[in-house]
């Protein structure tokens, strides 16, 4: 069966955020809390989601990093629309998915009482790292190793951060309706998408400085 090829791309993004999404709630259910098996696995799957989709849809897999691609112009607004819908839908199905495999249903998780200042700072950081690792390899010839640089990051920004590293708007949107709109994911979806503008800045001004030395 032919597809539109923007349709098939929007369903090779919705399907990687969803296998994603699934391996963040179903480990973070079956997994005991503090396990790095969990951080391994969630990076693992997304390595692997990057691998499967990266020759249909680019592999986004991500609403902060389409926005940045939108912002470089290597995506067109109806692009970039139709990845923001497949990415939340992904994560919408994927948070069912994952509660599904892990025999419960979704139900908000225990509020964590802490200053916003820490999840936002560390989700700025996690999300700017994530996109400057995939640009700056994706432009130097080394696109091959860009599902295991991710997965890396994801890994080791796990271990720092209070938010575990999601540095992905469609993996908080998931969180954020598992906890019925509460805690700071908004916050945190803002930093993230700010996190995609300075990963921008950054590279603008990398790219500047060898404008300059011509």
């Amino acid at each position: 069966m032919k597809l539109n090829n923007l349709l098939r791309k929007g369903i090779a993004e919705m399907m990687g955020v969803m296998i994603f999404v699934t391996s963040i709630i179903a480990s973070g259910l079956l997994v005991a809390t503090g396990n790095p098996i969990r951080n391994i696995a969630i990076g693992g799957t997304l390595t692997l989601m990057i691998l499967i989709t990266a020759t249909v849809s680019g592999a986004h897999l991500n609403p902060a990093v389409s926005l940045f691609m939108f912002a470089r112009k290597s995506i067109d607004l109806s692009t970039l629309v139709v990845y923001w819908i497949a990415q939340l839908l992904g994560a919408y199905l994927g948070l069912n998915l994952g509660c599904m495999i892990a025999g419960t249903t979704v139900s908000p998780s225990t509020a964590i009482d802490i200053p916003p200042t820490g999840p936002v700072v560390g989700e700025v950081l996690a999300t700017t790292v994530l996109i400057l690792i995939i640009v700056r390899l994706s432009t130097t010839k080394r696109e091959a190793i860009v599902p295991f640089a991710v997965g890396l990051w994801v890994v080791v920004a796990s271990s720092f951060t209070l938010t575990g590293a999601q540095a992905n708007p469609a993996v908080t949107f998931a969180l954020l309706v598992r906890d019925n709109f509460a805690q700071h994911h908004l916050l945190i979806i803002l930093a993230e998408f700010g996190g995609a503008l300075l990963a921008l800045l950054y590279i603008l001004l990398l790219d500047s400085g060898k404008k300059n030395k011509k």
